[in-house]
């Protein structure tokens, strides 16, 4: 048997509880006819089982699809898989989203709604993601409420990864990569043998070094990116039964300047701009920006971590006895600077008052097992227990200077009604001269935020899976968890008195709060199974979130924010046909939140709220084919999603909205009148579609794996497309912060061994120039000005070697 190259299946990646499937046929004149679609095996339940009997929505990418497809981070793997959005290119701030809901970018404060496993320890921010990713075995992607299982806060789903174990056999790769955009990239791993059969490690590296393909003009210099990411593993093989792997690993990331370019701007604001830098311009995808403050983004990570894992065979009326021991410790610091105000004058500079941190520490112990149906009712259950802790100790800061600069920010627009003509500072310049800088002295206005916290959480969970019947099984998932946190938030200011606390509305104050949350989430699956080749299945299952605390905001009108529930719903098939050659899965589901947690941003501040309840339904199918022609694959897949709020009457307003507009609900002592001219203004969202939650999205793949002659070499011939539809990229849904529907077209050519040993692959990313932004945001004090975090829009290729070897 050999394998037909593994890409075509992974982009099929099943979206609905089947997955990722390698094709397999045997290399003979009558292979057209026997290509099956073999099966993957998974842990999306905390056990190995084959993926294509798990009734979870969930998708797999194993590590050929990775290797194939030159993969940089996991937006690329992602972006194959209806309905998930994952995107890291701000650096500091991810944006990671299923069916509509989880984390924007800046969500400063807010504890992840995707959850993150890495080798069985959950980590608790998303911003490790892109730092484990190298020398993968697997990556899954499970979809909806996960909080039966996996730890806490998976509201909207579960990164699961898997890196690959140390063994016996000496396997190793090395990788080598480079591409038009001035990029080099490493990476490399191999498995030595400490002591035959019973202690092996695995070393891997993964060094990486790019222009983030954007120009500074107000500074002259070129933005660009490097990381660093090394681990190691050691497993000792205690006995037949029983080992512990030991597993540490750590990442260095240095970023200089932001992608973030203007986007549009008035004409008296470009004038103003000009007067400091006379390439401003407003193409956001022109590749060049201006800003005068000296920006980067930072990160630092290091994690061990210990598994024991024993198999204790038939014990009393168990037919099968296991249990896993997990305990794991992790840090990671990231100061970052930007300039706040995203022009060439020296007006906000803005980043960390101290680097932000995390620091956690983690245990769970499960077991699991098989024994006998109770009170003889059904065949077997197959059960997994245990419990989970974690503390943690957190901070997140914010430090803004107003620099000289403020009149001439003022006389660019700033603080002004753009319905209006007047300016307090119209006429004060000459036309066409730059307004002085004030000197400082050292001595500028800074305000600054911080907010230092404690959690603990503790859960205790169990799952069953019953064989009813030779057909038919049932799910029945309960945990229950407690968390408790306090924390400290400061506001503050210190320099010279200026015009801070007016333009942020920045208050003083240092305040300790503590708070607890408690939440039971069940969940129940029915599964059916007419026949082999067909599959059906319904679940129901709850989700929660903790609340959190305000982090880096000056002013204390939002310091903490309620929990986050959800009741999910969700029916699907998955099948197999033309004698194993063609499958097809599908399902809908539909999901409700309540007190949704938000990240907003009112034109002066970035603050958390809770945005009363909103649903997400939709549907979401794929399919997967070896056709009767020989070395040919063939996959898609598509979703749609109708993610809407279902009630947010005080939402905050598009820029430039009258002051004290609103729903009367929104108004009290500390915001002022409804109509005041000092209130702020918000707007009713209610039946409104939620930020970065496309209706719909879909991909279509081809793959040919051609033998050349008899050489042992094989040609590789791909192509893809993967559409998004139009959504907002901001969560005050301003029309401006739109990003238009985008079908990316890819390419691939290569030459690759027959045993798999060494490749060469020429990958074309987005030759359709696709313009596509993360991240659209009013320019601070500038009403009718707008920044864009642009992803590069020109084609990109991309040449790697690989080689392996067992």
């Amino acid at each position: 048997m050999i394998k037909i190259n593994r890409l075509g299946a992974v982009v099929s990646a099943t979206i609905f509880s089947s997955g990722v499937l390698a094709a397999t046929g045997s290399n003979t004149a009558d292979q057209s006819k026997s290509r099956i679609i073999e099966e993957v095996f998974v842990t999306a339940q905390k056990k190995t089982e084959s993926l294509q009997d798990v009734p979870v929505s969930v998708s797999s990418f194993d590590r050929d699809f990775i290797s194939d497809l030159a993969s940089l981070d996991v937006g690329e793997l992602v972006q194959y898989t209806p309905n998930v959005k994952f995107n890291n290119a701000l650096g500091h701030s991810a944006v990671l989203t299923i069916r509509g809901f989880g984390t924007p970018p800046l969500g400063r404060g807010l504890e992840p709604s995707v959850g993150l496993s890495i080798d069985d320890v959950f980590y608790g921010r998303s911003t490790y993601i892109n730092d484990a990713n190298f020398d993968l075995e697997r990556l899954e992607v499970l979809r909806g409420p996960q909080g039966t299982l996996f730890g806490k806060n998976t509201i909207a789903g579960v990164f699961n990864f898997t890196t690959r174990d140390p063994d016996f056999s000496g396997s190793h790769y090395v990788s080598v990569g480079t591409a038009d955009i001035a990029e080099a990239l490493f990476e490399g791993a191999s498995s030595l043998t400490l002591v035959e059969d019973v202690l092996a490690a695995r070393i891997s590296l993964r060094v990486r070094q790019r222009d983030s393909h954007v120009f500074n003009t107000a500074r002259g210099e070129q933005n660009d990116i490097e990381d660093g990411s090394a681990r190691i593993k050691i497993k000792w093989f205690i006995n037949d039964s029983s080992d512990l792997l030991f597993n540490a690993w750590a990442s260095r990331h240095r970023e200089l300047g932001l992608i973030t370019q203007l986007k549009q701007a008035s004409e008296k604001s470009l004038a103003e701009f000009r007067k400091k830098d006379p390439d401003v311009e407003t193409n956001e995808f022109n590749g060049t920006t201006s800003m005068n403050t000296h920006t980067f983004s930072d990160r630092d990570t290091v994690s061990a971590s210990a598994k024991y894992s024993k198999d204790f065979g038939a014990v009393s009326f168990f037919e099968s006895l296991n249990t896993n021991v997990i305990v794991g410790w992790s840090e990671m610091t990231a100061p970052y600077a930007i300039d706040g105000d995203f022009s060439p004058i020296d007006f906000i500079d803005f980043g960390t008052e101290k680097p932000n941190y995390y620091e956690q520490y983690m245990v769970e112990w499960r077991t699991g097992g098989v024994f006998p149906g109770l009170f003889g009712i059904g065949q077997d259950i197959d059960f997994i227990a245990g419990v989970f802790a974690s503390t943690s100790e957190y901070g997140t800061s914010i430090s803004q200077t107003n620099g000289a600069g403020f009149a001439s920010y003022a006389a660019a627009g700033g603080f002004y009604d753009p319905a209006s003509d007047f300016s307090f500072l119209e006429g004060v310049y000459i036309e066409g001269i730059a307004i002085p800088d004030i000197e400082d002295d050292g001595q500028a206005e800074t305000l600054f935020a911080f907010t230092d916290a404690e959690s603990s959480s503790v859960a205790y969970f169990m799952q069953f899976d019953w064989t009813l019947t030779d057909t038919v099984s049932a799910i029945i998932g309960l945990r229950y968890g407690e968390d408790s946190r306090t924390g400290r938030i400061v506001s503050g200011r210190r320099g010279l008195p200026g015009a801070g606390p007016v333009t942020t509305g920045q208050e003083n104050f240092d305040v300790v709060i503590d708070a607890e949350d408690n939440d039971f989430t069940p969940k129940f699956t029915l599964t059916w199974q007419p026949t082999d080749e067909l599959t059906l299945f319904a679940t129901t299952t709850e989700g929660f979130k903790s609340g959190g605390f305000a982090a880096g905001v000056f002013s204390d009108d939002n310091l903490t924010f309620r929990p986050e529930t959800a009741q999910a719903y969700e029916a699907g098939f998955k099948s197999k046909w033309l004698g194993g050659s063609f499958m097809l899965n599908g399902a809908v589901f539909h999901t409700e939140y309540q007190d949704l947690q938000v990240r907003n941003f009112d034109g002066r501040s970035i603050f958390v709220t809770n945005a009363a309840d909103a649903k997400t339904s939709g549907f979401e199918f794929d399919f997967f084919w070896l056709p009767p022609l020989e070395y040919l694959t063939i996959g898609g897949s598509a979703g749609i999603v109708n993610a809407e709020y279902i009630e947010y009457l005080c939402a905050p307003a598009v820029a430039g909205s009258d002051a004290g507009s609103g729903d009367d609900s929104c108004f009290n002592e500390r915001t002022g009148p409804k109509g005041g001219a000092n209130s702020p203004a918000f707007q009713d969202l209610s039946g409104e579609s939620l930020a970065y939650a496309p209706k719909v999205s879909g991909s279509l793949y081809s793959s040919l794996n051609i033998p050349l002659f008899n050489s042992g070499i094989n040609l590789l011939l791909g192509a893809d497309a993967v559409y998004q539809g139009e959504h907002f990229i901001d969560t005050d849904n301003d029309p401006v912060a739109t990003q238009q529907a985008t079908t990316k077209i890819n390419a691939r050519i290569g030459l690759k061994a027959d045993d798999g040993s060494w490749s060469v692959i020429l990958n074309g990313k987005n030759l359709t120039g696709e313009e596509e932004s993360v991240l659209i945001l009013d320019q601070p004090s500038l009403p009718g000005n707008y920044v864009s975090a642009a992803l590069p829009s020109a084609p990109s290729f991309h040449l790697d070697f690989r080689y392996q070897g067992d």
